[in-house]
Order: structure tokens, then C-alpha cells, then sequence
């Protein structure tokens, strides 16, 4: 039996309506998935038998019924992640994130080894970012856009780990719509989406009013990396699929994501 897929807008307006920031319910935002999800199965000549046989993922289910702001596990964190589109969690790659490579940014667990919504995001933006990115070339961008608490008094938080994750969610299905429209003076594709991209990040810091010169920069240049990024791990995915089928009909063993 298959679960509900995501993509990253779907997933970020869901975090966004648990975690009290949206007007529309969790259930709403949930029946909007499941009918843009049996469109786009319908679109690929899926049975409705095979749609209706679609399940929530247990973790959302939990999420959904806490009238507080959930605490998730790593287990937790690696299942809801798994159910967006072109991602690869495990649970030993968070772990490793947890104890060492991120672990001044995603800081302690809570209580019983639990984690917000917030570090969740966080999570789920590492695994993004790393398509095109070491983890060293990460972490410098944390520092820029979620430094350590404390750390820097000059340097504040420019914006939340969900509202980043948010917003390059919505930015990157935005793309493809501005794609089909773009009339750019270069017939280059790479061009071409470089711009789209420049365009939309500028446009969403320049509605953050209360930001310095500096401070819309650095989110803009953070929003176009982690636009890049989602499309690399787009890209990659594709890849693998690919390979997978060739090494399956070869008589193979599958490729390891």
C-alpha cells in the first residue's frame, strides 16, 4: 500500500498550518494534497483503485491529532521526510547530523529525544542543500541565515528554518510556471533559470520591509542557493531512477540511493 507523497510546498504549507502560522487547517491542507495527488496520478493513467488504496504516513496522522505543537524523533523526522518528492533521508545520515556534523545548529533534543517543527525543517533543508553542497559550504551558510543563539549578538537569526523551507518551497514550483513565460533575451537554459531565480528571491526579500541592505542580500543569495539545490536534488533523483532500471534489467543488484 503506497503513502501520500509530498512536494516540498505541500509538505511546508502542512508544517506551517500544525505549527499555528496558517489560517487553513491541517485536514484542509491535507484533502488539497490528496486531490493534487490523484490528479497527477490520474494525468499518468493511475487507477482510482490505486489511488484510494493511498495512506497517511503514521507520523502526519500523530502530528495531526496533537493539539500542541508536535515533538518528533529522529524516526519520526526521517519518515515525514521521506514522503517529499527527490529525497533521500536515512536515519544514520540525521544521526550523524545530530551528534556532529550540524549539531551546534539543530542544538539538544527535548525531553524523551524529541524535536521541533523547527529543527525538523532544519532536517529537511540539510538534506536539500547537500545535492550541491559539502557540509562545510553548509554550515557557513547557517551561520549566515541561522547563527548559533548567543554566538554572535550582532549577527541575529535573519529568518525561521520553516519559513526558509517555506519559502524556497514555494519559490521552486513557482519556477516552473515562470519557465514556460520567461521571454529572456538568451536562448540558455542555465541562464535562463539563474535569472527566474534571481528574479524570485528578489522579489520575496524585497517585501521583508524591515530588513537592513545586508540583511536581504544574504536571505536572497541563501534563497537562490537552496533553489539550485532542490533542482540538483531533482536532477539526481532522475539519475538514479534511471540507472536503477538499467542495473534491474541488466540482472543486477539495485543501486543504493
Amino acid at each position: 500500500m503506497e503513502t501520500l507523497s509530498f512536494t516540498r510546498k505541500e509538505m511546508a504549507e502542512l508544517l506551517l498550518s500544525i505549527n499555528k502560522q496558517s489560517a487553513r487547517s491541517p485536514l484542509t491542507i491535507l484533502q488539497e494534497t490528496w486531490i493534487a495527488h490523484y490528479q497527477r496520478e490520474k494525468a499518468q493513467g493511475i487507477s482510482m483503485t490505486a489511488f484510494v488504496s493511498t495512506t497517511l504516513p503514521p507520523v502526519i496522522e500523530r502530528m495531526i491529532k496533537s493539539d500542541m505543537n508536535p515533538a518528533l524523533s529522529l524516526h519520526d523526522i526521517v519518515s515525514l521526510g521521506s514522503q517529499i518528492e527527490y529525497t533521500h533521508f536515512s536515519v544514520t545520515s540525521v544521526q550523524n547530523w545530530v551528534k556532529r556534523d550540524f549539531k551546534d545548529f539543530i542544538g539538544l533534543a527535548e525531553e524523551g529525544k524529541k524535536y521541533s517543527l523547527q529543527q525538523a525543517s532544519l532536517f529537511f533543508i540539510i538534506e536539500d542543500l547537500r545535492s550541491a553542497l559539502d557540509y562545510e559550504a553548509i554550515r557557513k551558510l547557517f551561520e549566515i541565515v541561522f547563527p548559533v543563539q548567543g554566538a554572535n549578538e550582532h549577527h541575529p537569526q535573519l529568518i525561521a528554518p520553516l519559513d526558509f523551507y517555506a519559502a524556497y518551497a514555494e519559490l521552486f514550483e513557482e519556477l516552473d510556471e515562470r519557465y514556460r513565460t520567461y521571454e529572456g533575451g538568451r536562448n540558455d537554459m542555465v541562464y535562463k533559470w539563474d535569472q527566474m531565480i534571481h528574479e524570485l528571491s528578489r522579489e520575496f526579500v524585497s517585501r521583508k520591509e524591515s530588513f537592513t541592505d545586508a540583511q536581504k542580500e544574504a536571505l536572497q543569495n541563501a534563497l537562490h542557493v537552496a533553489l539550485i539545490s532542490v533542482h540538483t536534488s531533482c536532477f539526481h533523483s532522475l539519475a538514479r531512477r534511471y540507472l536503477n532500471g538499467m542495473v534491474f534489467m541488466n540482472g543486477l543488484n539495485e543501486m543504493k540511493p
